[in-house]
């Protein structure tokens, strides 16, 4: 039982994490979000501000349910976002 306890952290610890991602995972959505619209305004669409709140919370189911992976996630996305925005010329 102690075994367990430790390999999977207390809740405590999860909900801490969970909220210190939000300051990064937040704005990541908000870049994304920012990124497509700015896309998709040159063929006049647009998307609501309800996309922005599930990518949020797609980001805090991630950074609840995969911890340790939800920091490379992260950086992954904004190494994609990076790139993109090198490809579309800033």
């Amino acid at each position: 039982m102690a075994r367990n306890h430790s390999q999977c952290g207390p809740m405590e610890s999860r909900l801490i994490s969970l909220f210190a991602s939000l300051f990064f995972s937040v704005p990541t959505a908000a870049f994304i979000w920012l990124g497509v619209n700015k896309g998709l305004a040159y063929w006049g669409g647009f998307l609501s501000s309800t996309y922005l709140f599930a990518c949020i919370i797609v980001f805090a189911i991630m950074a609840l349910l995969f911890p340790q992976l939800f920091p490379s996630i992260l950086g992954g996305l904004w190494r994609g976002i990076l790139k993109v925005g090198h490809w579309w010329g800033g």
